[in-house]
């Protein structure tokens, strides 16, 4: 059974965690690496993202990125996980990694007593039409990276300042709909992910 790593980073700036990222995959490692984190304030555009440019002077700065889908928010008080797995030492098809990842979220929201719906259209997680969760994945020598962000208690306002990931969509809080310490979520989500690689 091939090793899981789980890396607590704390709070990081995004483009120091982007190059940790790429510099882990160049070494090819023999383990899964799970990364649990949140960023300083910052947009990140992916690479749908056609009508907004890099502005690395706007506040919070506006930084292209690889990953996939459009425009984004990351900041304090969001719960990021990033996913750097072997792809040839996974139990389903790379192709099946975003869905997955979405559909073992949205079970531990259910868990919690969250009633939230997965979009497939626009790959996220909803609540009331509301979006509480955010997905970009990518693929580079046969490891994934990037991840999915979860909306615990962030600056909504700042979040919606462009539409989240080019949606006409308001983005929500986790914890606007259920009383749950941060910990705890955490805790859960990590014990899913790392079951999510072995079965």
């Amino acid at each position: 059974m091939i090793k899981v790593e789980l890396r607590e980073l704390g709070t990081i700036e995004y483009q120091a965690c982007y190059n940790q990222m790429i510099r882990l995959i160049n070494e090819s490692p023999k383990f899964h690496s799970i990364w649990v984190l949140e960023h300083e304030p910052v947009f990140t555009l992916g690479i749908s993202e056609k009508e907004i440019q890099e502005n690395l002077d706007h506040n919070p700065p506006i930084v292209k990125t690889d990953r996939g889908g459009k425009i984004t928010y990351h900041g304090p008080g969001q719960q990021v996980f990033y996913f750097i797995f072997d792809l040839k030492q996974l139990p389903f098809k790379p192709s099946e990694l975003t869905k997955k990842i979405l559909e073992t979220t949205n079970q531990c929201f259910h868990d919690i007593g969250l009633d939230s719906t997965i979009n497939e259209k626009d790959p996220g997680i909803y609540v009331n039409g509301e979006k509480v969760a955010s997905i970009g994945m990518r693929i580079k020598k046969n490891y994934s990276y990037h991840g999915i962000s979860i909306n615990f208690e962030t600056d909504t306002a700042t979040f919606n300042t462009f539409n989240p990931c080019g949606l006409d969509v308001k983005a929500c809080n986790l914890v606007d709909y259920i009383n749950i310490d941060k910990k705890e979520l955490i805790n859960k989500l990590k014990t899913r992910y790392i079951e999510l690689t072995q079965t």
